[in-house]
C-alpha cells in the first residue's frame, strides 16, 4: 500500500500546480516560467541521447515518458536539499545563540527572545515566536512544566537530539540552579563539532554525486561509440548489408533499458543528497538490531555448534554419494554447502555482533555526552537512571542491566565494566572506569574527572564519525559502479549481436 501511495503522490506532481504547492511547502517558489524552461531543456537533452542511440519512435517515447515522470521528483528533491540544509544551519545557529544568551542571563525566556532576533523570518522565526508566546502565557498542560512545554514546540519541529540535550541543560539550570558554565562551554564545543561533521558528510556526498554523474556520462558515451564502431564495420565487407545495427530490435531494447537504468541511478544518487541532516544516523532497522542483540546475549556456542552439525551432515552424506558416483562437479557444490552449514552459527553470530557494535558506536558518544551533563548536578546512579529515557534503543537493555548490577553491588568496578562487555568497545570500558572513579571519589575533583571523561567521549565521537563516513562513502561508491555494470551488460549484448551480424555478412560474402 505504501508503494502505491508513493507512486500516486509522484504522479500527482506531473500537474505543475501540485508541484508548485509542494515546492512552496519547503519555503521556495517554482514559477511556470521555470517549469517550462526546465521541461524544454530536459526534452532537448533526452532528444540528444535518443538521437545518439538512434532510438525508434516508440522506444524514444518510452524514454521521454520516464524522464517526464521523474523530472518533478528531481525538482522537488532539489528544493528539499536546500530546505534540509537551511534547517541544519538554523538549528546550529539556534543552539549556539541559546547557549550564549543563557550564559549571560540565566533565563530561558530571555535566551529565547534574544535567539529569535537572529532570524529575520522563515520557519525557525515562526517556531521561536510560538515558543515565546506559549512561555509568556504561563499555563502548563502537563507535568513537563511551562518551560518544557514551550521548548517542546521547537523539539517537535526540529527532531534533533542535540536540541533536546541543550534544552534539558537549560531547563535543569533554571529550575534547580547550579554552576553550568562548564557544561555550556562543553555543549558549545559539541555543537561546533556536530556542525562540522554534518557539513563534511554532505560535502562527501556531493563529491560522490559528481562522480556518479561522470560515471553515467562515460558509460553512455562508451556504449554509443561501440554501436557506431559496429555499424561502421559493415563497410569492411564486399557485400553491402542493408541492415542498420542501431535498428536491430535487441539493440533498441537494450538501449532503452540501459538509458532507463542510468536514469534510475541518477535519481537514486540525487536522493542521497536529500536526507534529513538533523536525523541521527542508523545503519540498520531497530527490530533487526534488537533481535541481533538478543541472539548475542543468549548465544550458546555448544548448542549452536550441534545445530550446525545436524544441518551439515545430510549435505556431507550427499557429497560422499556424488563423489562415489563420480559426479565431482555437483559434489564440490554440496561440499561447499556442507562447509557453510557447519560454520553458519559462527557466521551469523559474527555478522550480528558486527552490526550491533556499529550501532553502539553511533549511540554511545551521544549517551555519554548526556551523562557528562547530568553529572554536573547529580550523582552517577541518578544520572544513569535519568539518561535511560534519552538513550538509543540499542543501549536500553545494557543500561537496565547496569543499573541492576549497581543496585546489587554499587561499589564494585565489575558492575561498571560489565557494560557492553560482550562487544569490542575498549573506549567504553575506559569511560565506565571513569564513571566508577567519579562515583567513588564524589565531587571533590569532579572538574578534572569530567575533563578526562569528555576527552574520551570526544575520541569516541571521532571514531563514530569515521565509521559513519566510511559507510556513507561505501554506499555512494557502490552506486558509482552501477553504470559500469550496466555498460558492461550493454556492450556484451551489442557485441554479441554485432558478431552474429558479421558472421552472416561473411557467409554471404563466401557464397558469392
Amino acid at each position: 500500500m505504501r508503494g502505491k501511495k508513493r507512486l500516486w503522490e509522484n504522479l500527482k506532481l506531473l500537474n505543475p500546480r501540485n508541484l508548485e504547492k509542494e515546492v512552496h511547502i519547503y519555503g521556495y517558489h517554482f514559477s511556470w516560467k521555470s517549469h517550462i524552461l526546465l521541461i524544454s531543456g530536459t526534452l532537448a537533452g533526452i532528444s540528444a541521447v535518443g538521437f545518439l542511440f538512434r532510438l525508434k519512435t516508440i522506444c524514444f517515447s518510452i524514454v521521454v515518458a520516464a524522464v517526464l515522470i521523474v523530472l518533478p521528483i528531481l525538482v522537488l528533491d532539489m528544493y528539499r536539499k536546500m530546505y534540509e540544509q537551511k534547517r541544519f544551519a538554523d538549528a546550529a545557529s539556534y543552539m549556539e545563540q541559546m547557549l550564549y544568551s543563557f550564559q549571560k542571563t540565566g533565563k530561558v525566556i530571555s535566551a529565547l527572545k534574544e535567539s529569535r532576533e537572529i532570524f529575520d523570518g522563515g520557519a525557525m522565526r515562526q517556531i521561536l515566536d510560538a515558543a515565546v508566546f506559549h512561555l509568556e502565557a504561563g499555563s502548563a498542560a502537563n507535568e513537563r512544566g511551562i518551560l518544557g512545554e514551550s521548548l517542546r514546540v521547537i523539539e517537535e519541529a526540529y527532531h534533533c537530539t542535540k536540541i533536546h540535550m541543550v534544552h534539558d541543560l537549560l531547563v535543569n539550570a533554571e529550575e534547580y540552579g547550579g554552576e553550568v558554565n562548564e557544561s555550556i562551554l562543553f555543549l558549545l564545543e559539541d555543537v561546533e563539532r556536530w556542525k562540522q561533521r554534518g557539513y563534511r558528510l554532505q560535502a562527501e556526498k556531493k563529491r560522490s554525486h559528481t562522480d556518479n554523474i561522470i560515471s553515467i556520462l562515460v558509460a553512455t558515451m562508451l556504449c554509443a561509440v561501440a554501436l557506431y564502431v559496429l555499424d561502421a564495420m559493415k563497410q569492411m565487407f564486399s557485400v553491402r548489408s542493408p541492415v542498420d545495427v542501431f535498428q536491430i530490435r535487441i539493440i533498441q531494447i537494450s538501449s532503452v533499458l540501459f538509458i532507463l537504468f542510468l536514469l534510475y541511478v541518477f535519481v537514486k544518487s540525487t536522493k542521497n543528497l536529500t536526507d534529513d541532516w538533523l536525523k541521527d544516523t542508523v545503519f540498520h532497522e531497530a527490530d533487526y538490531i534488537a533481535k541481533s542483540y538478543d541472539m548475542i546475549a543468549q548465544y550458546d556456542e555448544k548448542r549452536e555448534r550441534r545445530k550446525s552439525i545436524l544441518f551439515a551432515v545430510p549435505a556431507f552424506l550427499v557429497t560422499i554419494i556424488l563423489f562415489a558416483a563420480e559426479k565431482r562437479a555437483i559434489g564440490l557444490v554440496t561440499l561447499s554447502l556442507s562447509a557453510f552449514l557447519l560454520l553458519q552459527h559462527k557466521t551469523g553470530y559474527y555478522l550480528a555482533k558486527k552490526d550491533v557494535t556499529e550501532e553502539m558506536y553511533l549511540a554511545l558518544p551521544q549517551w555519554l555526552t548526556g551523562m557528562a551533563l547530568l553529572l554536573q548536578n547529580n550523582n552517577v546512579q541518578v544520572s544513569l537512571v535519568r539518561s535511560m529515557g534519552e538513550a538509543a534503543p540499542v543501549l536500553q537493555k545494557e543500561l537496565r542491566l547496569l543499573t541492576e548490577r549497581l543496585g546489587e553491588s554499587p561499589g564494585k568496578l565489575q558492575a561498571y565494566t560489565g557494560f557492553c562487555a560482550e562487544f569490542d568497545l575498549p573506549e567504553v570500558q575506559s569511560c565506565m572506569k571513569m564513571l566508577h572513579a567519579v562515583a567513588e571519589n564524589g565531587a571533590g575533583n569532579i572538574r578534572i574527572q569530567m575533563g578526562h571523561l569528555l576527552e574520551r567521549v570526544g575520541k569516541m565521537q571521532g571514531m563514530a564519525d569515521e565509521l559513519e563516513n566510511e559507510k556513507t562513502a561505501f554506499r555512494m561508491k557502490l552506486l558509482f559502479s552501477y553504470p559500469v555494470v550496466a555498460a558492461t551488460v550493454k556492450l556484451l549484448t551489442d557485441l554479441t549481436v554485432g558478431m552474429v551480424l558479421m558472421l552472416k555478412l561473411l557467409a554471404n560474402a563466401g557464397g558469392m
